[in-house]
């Protein structure tokens, strides 16, 4: 039959046919890792997350409460400086747990920044100093808005029964610690998109006042030149009436 085949088909058929049988051809091994993927993103924890942007003023510090679990937790999240103009110097953000243990800060005058710590759950607090800690030679006195967001999930148990890790198990948690490591990277990128949606809207008031006073600016100048223009016509007109008198 397969003789018989090869006579009634066309070299190109050959090929045509030869191309599909091998398309048709898939391993086992990459649809069970696609299985795995597909259990690990259905199994993650819920994150609880929040994002704000606020002023926060020279000489002050804000802070914020993070209320996370009684079981170990993962705290996550990002800031940004939305004021591009002026040096980050001296801002701090800083992370606390119930016992006012820092968990996470930042290095003073960084204008960004990102973390994941494990909380053992309670009352934490995330707090934003512009200041207070440091004298006015280190930076200058001025108010710097700041963006940040924060996500709670509870903290990856790796899966074992009776002390006993097999290899499916150690390869879904691995999957499943991954999946996390990416989600939030994915809600970093996302968070970092909106503070550059809130600098583009700070930009476009910015340029839509500027716009607005070089209008009412050249409306003064035209009335102040059409005062002026009208004075010295009203002038000479006064004085070629005195003239044609004498």
């Amino acid at each position: 039959m397969e003789r018989s085949h090869n006579k009634l088909c066309s070299p190109k058929r050959r090929c045509a046919s030869r191309r599909t049988a091998s398309t048709i051809q898939v391993p086992p091994v990459p649809v069970r890792l696609l299985l795995f993927v597909f259990l690990a993103m259905t199994i993650l924890p819920i994150h609880v997350s929040a994002s704000f942007s606020m002023v926060v003023q020279h000489g002050t510090e804000e802070c914020f409460v993070i209320r996370a679990p009684k079981e170990k937790s993962v705290i996550s999240g990002n800031y940004d400086q939305l004021d591009d103009e002026i040096s980050a110097d001296p801002l701090r953000v800083t992370l606390y747990d119930e016992a006012e243990k820092k968990l996470w800060s930042s290095p003073v005058g960084a204008p960004e920044g990102k973390f994941s710590v494990t909380s053992p759950g309670g009352r934490n607090m995330l707090c934003i100093t512009n200041g207070i800690e440091y004298d006015d030679d280190t930076g200058n006195a001025d108010d710097r808005h700041v963006g940040f967001a924060v996500r709670v999930r509870p903290a990856t148990v790796r899966a074992q029964e009776d002390a006993v890790e097999g290899p499916d198990s150690r390869v879904m948690s691995n999957l499943i610690e991954m999946s996390e490591d990416l989600l939030d990277d994915f809600q970093d990128l996302n968070d970092h998109q909106a503070y550059l949606k809130v600098r583009e809207a700070e930009h476009r008031d910015l340029t839509e006042k500027t716009y607005a006073r070089i209008v009412r600016w050249t409306v003064l100048e035209a009335l102040v030149l059409m005062s002026i223009a009208g004075g010295q016509v009203m002038y000479l007109k006064k004085f070629f009436e005195k003239t044609s008198y004498l």
